[in-house]
């Protein structure tokens, strides 16, 4: 079958047509993922043989935060909590926040340690049967008017 010259004029237009859609769409996608925010990475919780992913919210310094669900993890008073860090966090200056309670008195009572980059790329945070760990929030420092801020509720 012999095409027609007008057919194959034709033909050879719609081929250049779709080749330089396909490099725009190409040009487009690219633009979008090189421009797209990182994306924060999870952090890995253990503790009495189990394991769980906690994803990151971000939080503002009035205590308003998109996008944070505490992660529930059990952890017994007088067990510890185990967590493991990306090079994301433990490539930065970061802090561990822990709330303890008393479950004799009812008392509540908060600490933090900070951390230095490459100081530590898993915690153990301790326990002991007097003082229940009640959460833990693991937050690096603010990127503009927000931190990452990663939450395990542990009681």
């Amino acid at each position: 079958m012999r095409l027609q010259p007008r057919t194959k004029k034709t033909i050879a237009i719609l081929v250049i047509v779709a080749l330089v859609a396909i490099g725009g769409l190409t040009a487009v996608v690219v633009s979008l993922v090189r421009s797209a925010p990182p994306s924060l990475p999870t952090v890995t919780a253990y503790a009495q043989g189990r394991t769980v992913t906690v994803e990151p919210g971000l939080c503002s310094a009035d205590g308003t935060c998109a996008g944070l669900e505490a992660v529930m993890l059990e952890v017994p008073a007088g067990r510890p909590l185990q967590l493991s860090l990306p090079s994301e966090i433990t490539d930065s200056d970061w802090r561990l926040n822990v709330t303890y309670g008393d479950p004799r008195t009812g008392e509540i009572f908060e600490g933090f340690r900070d951390y230095t980059p490459g100081q530590a790329r898993a915690v153990t945070v301790p326990s002991d049967p007097g003082a229940q760990l009640l959460n833990v929030v693991l937050q690096l420092p603010a990127t503009g008017e927000q931190a990452p801020v990663w939450a395990i509720q542990t009681f």
